[in-house]
């Protein structure tokens, strides 16, 4: 495994995983692919070794060093994932914290530069929130509203700072807090491996915001009628919010 902190860029990264064949690379670290000549395509998979061996990645008998490719199968298929999407301003990284019993890998992509760490085990969801800005939580109360009283009426868009007058007061504060100005956000997501290896992943995030009045989640809740638990958040609130999310997927 990994045994000191590695940056490659997302194309070298995924093109070694791909030569080889040690699986799918996550999708926070893939970098998308689009058609090129043939030509194009074997200088970038020289430009890809070249660099990998530059690491010290390659060992005197021209293959991928062993360790390097246990972390690099840790990437594509781990039997515990937290990762998400995190935006601050212009900026918006993918992180992926993975793992395979106590093997640990803190991975973040951003633009084309992937930052590969060990992890501590035992603090999976922490090492994925502290990527997030540190924000005060907003001031208020929690909200659980049904989803359907917070998506827009059919029949007409409502023009910019402009709420129904009805409703419930709970969906009225909803709506006052989706209209404040953000300065960032992200999706958070948990996943997990069953005994066959497939993959299970939760089917709602949680998301957060940013706003000038400080950091707000939201969890939609599944059901026939789903609702959404809107909530002042700290690092902690996110934290607890996502191991829930592994909570409900292990008991499957």
């Amino acid at each position: 495994m990994l045994d000191r902190p590695l940056v490659l860029s997302a194309s070298a990264l995924a093109r070694t995983i791909a030569a080889e064949n040690l699986g799918e690379l996550h999708i926070t670290l893939a970098p998308t692919r689009g058609w090129r000549p043939r030509a194009e395509e074997h200088a970038a998979d020289t430009a890809a070794r070249a660099e990998i061996a530059r690491h010290g990645g390659i060992d005197r008998r021209g293959r991928l060093d062993a360790d390097l490719a246990a972390t690099f199968r840790l990437l594509c298929s781990p039997h515990i994932e937290y990762y998400g999407w995190l935006n601050e301003g212009d900026r918006t990284i993918g992180v992926l914290v993975a793992a395979i019993g106590r093997d640990t890998i803190l991975a973040i992509r951003d633009g084309d530069t992937v930052h590969l760490a060990q992890a501590q085990p035992d603090r999976l969801p922490e090492l994925l929130v502290a990527q997030a800005p540190d924000i005060p939580p907003g001031r208020g109360h929690t909200l659980t509203v049904a989803l359907a009283d917070l998506a827009p009426a059919p029949s007409a868009r409502l023009s910019v700072g402009v709420r129904p007058r009805s409703g419930p007061p709970e969906v009225q504060q909803a709506l006052r807090l989706a209209e404040l100005p953000t300065t960032g956000g992200g999706e958070l997501y948990a996943a997990v491996r069953d005994s066959s290896g497939r993959r299970h992943s939760s089917p709602n995030p949680v998301r957060y915001a940013d706003t000038v009045q400080g950091r707000w989640l939201n969890v939609t809740l599944p059901g026939s009628e789903p609702r959404v638990v809107i909530a002042p958040a700290d690092r902690r609130a996110l934290v607890s919010r996502l191991t829930d999310l592994h909570g409900a997927l292990t008991r499957r």
